[in-house]
């Protein structure tokens, strides 16, 4: 069986993966859960499928969310119902 260490590509990976969620900061957690995201990113896109987030850069309230899929990423909304309706392609 191979050593953690030894599994490990680079030190800065190693000692974000040592350090705790909670003392890591953002840009730190944001590169330790990169691959886990890119999995997850490249599965959903296979299956044809999107993902969705809030961009504050695009989305002008918090009822609008962007659907990205492989190909393209839609500005959705959503009204008090909980139907999503297209607004447009970005």
């Amino acid at each position: 069986m191979r050593a953690f260490h030894q599994t490990m590509s680079n030190a800065t990976t190693i000692d974000l993966r040592l350090k705790s969620v909670f003392d890591l900061t953002d840009e730190e957690l944001q590169e330790r859960l990169r691959p886990t995201y890119e999995a997850m990113k490249k599965e959903k896109f296979a299956k044809g499928g999107y993902i969705t987030y809030y961009d504050p850069s695009v989305c002008p309230t918090t009822s609008h969310a962007v659907h990205e899929y492989a190909d393209r990423k839609d500005l959705m909304w959503m009204d008090d119902k909980y139907q999503e309706h297209f607004i447009k392609t970005l």
